[in-house]
């Protein structure tokens, strides 16, 4: 993630599997660091009908502190999904 212009943005991308991967649900947590935990801002999700996807997002106005994104990708295959979470870089 990034912030630039009081515009946090973020871009989380998948891979599965072609010709395997059937569905891609990502969900985002734009988050802030207040004291020893981390507080949510905004969510934003998205069902992506695919072995790939490419999901940008972008928040503003954002104050100071310091930031990250948290992307939790449930990965597809017909019915049975595999939970993939990564955490962004922190911001400030």
């Amino acid at each position: 993630m990034s912030i630039s212009g009081g515009v946090a943005s973020c871009k989380s991308t998948v891979y599965g599997i072609s010709g395997t991967t059937t569905k891609i649900v990502v969900t985002q947590t734009l988050q802030v660091k207040d004291g020893m935990s981390w507080c949510r801002i905004t969510d934003w999700s998205e069902t992506f009908n695919s072995w790939y996807c490419s999901y940008p997002n972008s928040y503003s106005p954002i104050g100071s502190g310091t930031y990250r994104v948290k992307t939790v990708a449930k990965v597809y295959k017909g019915t049975s999904y595999e939970t993939i979470t990564v955490y962004s870089t922190e911001v400030s």
